[in-house]
């Protein structure tokens, strides 16, 4: 496999985890909000009322967000390189 189709696999890669975490995290973030009310007695339960988990669920949406952007760009390289190279 060359390089460009490397870059083409990871940036595929790149594009469907960044865009899960930007779209897990932000968009569905008021419906999680409502959830974590329910969340009793669960093992997890100390963190998810923590104050600071507001702040991270929107700081890795932002992430997700940026990575996403960086990830669908190198997409976009490695497909005119590919092309190119045709």
């Amino acid at each position: 496999m060359s390089d460009p189709e490397k870059r083409l696999v990871t940036s595929l890669l790149g594009c469907g985890l960044f865009g899960y975490a930007a779209v897990s995290c932000l968009v569905f973030y008021r419906r999680m909000r409502r959830r974590i009310t329910e969340y009793k007695d669960q093992p997890l339960e100390r963190m998810v009322h923590s104050p600071q988990y507001g702040l991270t669920m929107w700081l890795t949406g932002a992430i997700g967000v940026i990575g996403f952007a960086v990830a669908s760009w190198q997409l976009v390289l490695s497909v005119l390189a590919i092309l190119r190279g045709s």
